[in-house]
């Protein structure tokens, strides 16, 4: 796409193509948006959807809910690209359509990142909104797809930042996607390859084409 504006209005027509019956939609949060909620819901599907600056009255509501009185109901810890995160979750269940358009439960997410070679500790608090019960999600799969939608951002933030797709001309026909399956082909194999810097990874085969060949098992 020429903006990162017109992904809003090119999102539903996108979902329109799918069957979402018993569909959970994450998305960026950029479409947390109410009518997009309502449409997910309207086609028999769900959501979990991030509130932040774009949706400053829905965060403010959700800053405002009794956190400190709920207990912490999940807990995980990652490893991984020289750092450790944890991230806890709370959940409160809401009102429907109190705070969003068909919203039943209310999430809480805090983030405590330390990198391993400057010492940096980070912290970031996220809220979220769902249309999934508690009986259909509880803590821990809500967790689970947080943390999913969240490799996905991170997988799109590689392509863009270090494989520039966003600046790329390709934009005709089915290039754009096949291009795109060939990027996440590239960053698999240097995971694969245990490269935690997908950066470096590509200017070491760039100047390096030899090693990438063998790694491949291609020969010339």
């Amino acid at each position: 796409m020429a903006a990162k504006s017109n992904e809003i209005p090119a999102f539903a027509p996108l979902l329109a193509r799918f069957d979402l019956r018993g569909v959970v939609v994450t998305a960026d949060a950029m479409h947390t948006q109410r009518k997009t909620a309502k449409k997910i819901v309207a086609a028999g599907g769900h959501y979990l959807l991030v509130a932040k600056g774009n949706q400053e009255k829905l965060q403010r509501q959700l800053r405002r809910l009794p956190w400190k009185q709920i207990p912490l109901l999940d807990r995980t810890c990652t490893a991984g690209h020289g750092r450790r995160e944890v991230r806890r979750l709370k959940v409160c269940t809401v009102q429907a359509g109190l705070l969003f358009p068909h919203a039943v439960q209310a999430i809480e997410i805090k983030r405590r990142r330390a990198h391993k070679k400057t010492g940096k500790i980070q912290h970031k608090t996220v809220y979220a909104v769902t249309s999934l019960a508690p009986d259909q999600a509880g803590p821990s799969h809500l967790a689970q797809l947080v943390q999913g939608h969240w490799s996905v951002e991170a997988l799109h933030h590689v392509r863009d930042v270090t494989f520039a797709e966003d600046a790329s001309k390709i934009r005709t026909g089915s290039a754009p996607r096949a291009m795109a399956t060939l990027r996440n082909l590239a960053i698999g194999l240097m995971r694969q390859a245990s490269w935690a810097n997908i950066a470096a990874a590509a200017d070491h085969y760039r100047s390096h084409p030899k090693d990438a060949t063998a790694f491949l098992k291609i020969t010339c």
